[in-house]
């Protein structure tokens, strides 16, 4: 039923026109001209960002540190990919060289915005899940911002993803095997954000659902904040997320979803092939 209702879509034979653009992201943002590029001054109020792949636990993430009262959650903003955009980012025309005034004013302009919601808090997050295509954009733009990348097992993601009626932008998963294409290179985006020595902590959702306390002070140790026993009680808060995990974050944790792949193994064969597994 799942692939029938997503094989219409998938078969768009203008999926395949559009570019994937991880190779012009890596080859205009390479070593060592990355470590030359200009970075801003610290601002007064920290962005947490959030990335991975949809469905890999950043709702969960997110919900828990917004329990934090130090932290605003701001969702999913749109702000880092139009800036991207405002400054030929991934373009594919050569290296990656921001002229210094612009990366300061659109870094301005996006913590200025964000400030007049966050009521005082010291910290905001900003849960867009591909935010991990400007992880390079994002060490220039915001050098002192924490950056928490959560990892899910991929065959539990994707199948999670397929399960989705995603709009738009998220055309790949309704394809196994574009699907398992475009995980293999948000893994090679990832590998390669590593070596230009971008820092961000892992958050592995098998082990935030096994032990939520000790992941959770990780966490919070992480983005420089004080433990605090909310961050537990997360699914008190009252806050509303508009993601597709709108409904699970508003529960206590649980571990169902884990290995939940098992249960279609008989029918993911494209998408093992596709992630070479």
């Amino acid at each position: 039923h799942y692939r029938s209702a997503n094989d219409p879509a998938g078969r768009d034979p203008a999926q395949d026109r559009n570019p994937d653009p991880t190779d012009a992201i890596i080859a205009g943002l390479g070593a060592p001209g990355f470590a030359s590029l200009p970075r801003m001054e610290r601002a007064g109020i920290t962005p947490i960002f959030i990335v991975g792949m949809p469905r890999s636990g950043t709702s969960l993430v997110e919900q828990i540190l917004a329990s934090h009262p130090e932290v605003y959650g701001a969702g999913e903003l749109n702000f880092i990919s139009v800036i991207a955009a405002e400054l030929g980012y991934g373009n594919g025309n050569g290296a990656f060289a921001p002229d210094p005034e612009a990366l300061r004013t659109l870094s301005r302009r996006y913590l200025d915005v964000i400030a007049e919601h966050t009521g005082g808090a010291r910290f905001f997050t900003d849960k867009m899940p591909h935010n991990f295509l400007y992880l390079g954009l994002i060490a220039l733009l915001f050098p002192h911002a924490r950056i928490l990348h959560t990892r899910r097992d991929p065959l539990d993601t994707c199948l999670s993803c397929y399960f989705q009626n995603f709009s738009g932008t998220h055309q790949y998963t309704r394809d196994l095997g574009r699907l398992g294409r475009h995980y293999r290179n948000y893994e090679r985006l990832m590998d390669h954000w590593r070596r230009l020595g971008v820092p961000f902590l892992d958050v592995e959702y098998e082990a935030l659902v096994g032990d939520p306390e000790a992941v959770s002070r990780r966490m919070l140790d992480y983005c420089g904040l004080d433990w605090n026993e909310t961050c537990l009680r997360y699914y008190e808060s009252g806050r509303v997320s508009d993601s597709a995990s709108y409904n699970q974050v508003n529960k206590p944790v649980y571990t169902t979803s884990v290995g939940r792949w098992r249960h279609y193994a008989d029918h993911l064969a494209p998408l093992r092939e596709a992630l070479g597994r």
